[in-house]
């Protein structure tokens, strides 16, 4: 039988990022976070993103936006574990069309290689 370990992370800038928002959006978006810890699959759970940021996902909370991306592997310990990291990466406000908009951000991370590209 195989063993299924979630652990969530958020990196310092996605930290602080949700520390940047308001009280009741951040409990918002910790909520999501929580309950895709809990999903059967989160990699799937919510919606993809595409083009640059294509293998990350989003939640969303509103005009806000959390984004992370989803590691599986499988670790042998005596018995088969799976180990499911869903890792946050940046979070705040959709502002589309604007240089702050969450995604512009999370491409300027990209580009500073400060996140990697997925497949």
């Amino acid at each position: 039988m195989t063993e299924r370990r979630v652990v969530v992370q958020w990196t310092e800038t996605a930290r602080k990022g949700l520390a940047d928002l308001p009280p009741k959006v951040r409990r918002g978006l910790l909520e999501k976070a929580d309950e895709l810890a809990q999903s059967d699959d989160p990699a799937s759970a919510h919606k993809r993103l595409t083009g640059p940021l294509q293998g990350y996902n989003r939640i969303t909370y509103s005009r806000y936006r959390a984004i992370y991306s989803v590691h599986e592997e499988r670790l042998k310990s005596g018995e088969m574990q799976l180990l499911i990291r869903i890792r946050f990466v940046a979070a705040g406000k959709r502002k589309e069309g604007d240089r702050e908009d969450i995604y512009n951000f999370a491409m300027k991370l990209l580009r500073l290689g400060i996140i990697e590209p997925r497949e």
